[in-house]
């Protein structure tokens, strides 16, 4: 059966009526049913499998030193960092940290299998994150992301401002936003969905109880990642090397541009897509 969240896709035009133009917020849209709960947070927390950076801490945009929540860990007899240490991330939670889970879909079922079906959907590469937040506090600065994003409330309350005004929207990343621009603030309960287009500037903070919210960034292919799409499948041709070294470019020239003239857009965004799909944790 088919996800409410990737259902949510049609039912609202969201590739048409919102892509890359406004921000939509949809009550009770997808319930978080099966995704992951605040039990399972606090039990792979104690598993001791989790490991910076598929999880880290932060507080009004800043994290503390790695070692002041991780601890070292004896693996086939070698000793390994960067294992979370859940004495110490509790206590910084208790002090008001966020707990951001990265990347979930290399080791969380429910969710990679959801991701999977956004990604059927959509063309782009997708990434899971969970946000895990004390009450009454925020784990990032107003800030841009450079990608789009889906955002699921899984439970409690979290209060966003959405910063909409032209000269903020940008698509590069970044913090240099006016809090004090033109604004539109809404809370998220449980089941709610936000989608946010390309470059529009947020901040979220936990209201009422601890938050938990399950966020996809959403990153299309770049004039970059095309044309390393185009590079990949261009077969180079055979060129006699006897000839003078300016006419060997002119053939491979002119072989680029016969690539260039019979390319299929769709099938180049297909490759740029799968090229960025399996990209690495950086």
């Amino acid at each position: 059966m088919e996800h409410p969240l990737v259902r949510l896709i049609d039912d609202v035009d969201l590739l048409g009526t919102y892509w890359n133009k406004k921000f939509g917020l949809f009550p009770k849209a997808a319930p978080p049913d099966g995704l992951i709960d605040e039990h399972a947070i606090q039990a792979q927390l104690d598993a001791g499998l989790l490991r910076w950076p598929y999880f880290t801490l932060m507080r009004e945009g800043n994290q503390p030193a790695i070692g002041d929540f991780t601890r070292s860990r004896n693996v086939l007899g070698q000793r390994v960092g960067s294992f979370a240490d859940p004495e110490k991330v509790r206590s910084h939670l208790a002090a008001g940290a966020t707990m951001k889970f990265s990347q979930l879909e290399d080791w969380h079922l429910p969710i990679r299998t959801l991701m999977r079906a956004l990604e059927a959907r959509i063309a782009a590469e997708l990434k899971a994150y969970v946000f895990y937040t004390p009450c009454d506090n925020t784990g990032m600065l107003p800030h841009r992301d450079g990608s789009h994003v889906l955002a699921l409330q899984l439970a409690g309350a979290k209060e966003w401002t959405i910063y909409d005004a032209p000269d903020q929207i940008d698509a590069r990343p970044g913090l240099n936003v006016d809090a004090d621009s033109r604004s539109h603030t809404f809370v998220m309960e449980p089941g709610d969905v936000l989608y946010l287009p390309h470059g529009f500037p947020h901040v979220a903070t936990a209201r009422g109880g601890t938050s938990l919210h399950l966020t996809f960034t959403i990153t299309e292919p770049t004039p970059r990642d095309l044309a390393g799409a185009l590079m990949a499948t261009f077969e180079q041709p055979r060129v006699d090397p006897a000839l003078p070294l300016e006419d060997r470019a002119a053939a491979v020239a002119k072989a680029l541009l016969n690539h260039l003239d019979s390319a299929d857009p769709d099938a180049l965004v297909g490759t740029a897509v799968e090229r960025m799909r399996n990209r690495t944790i950086r």
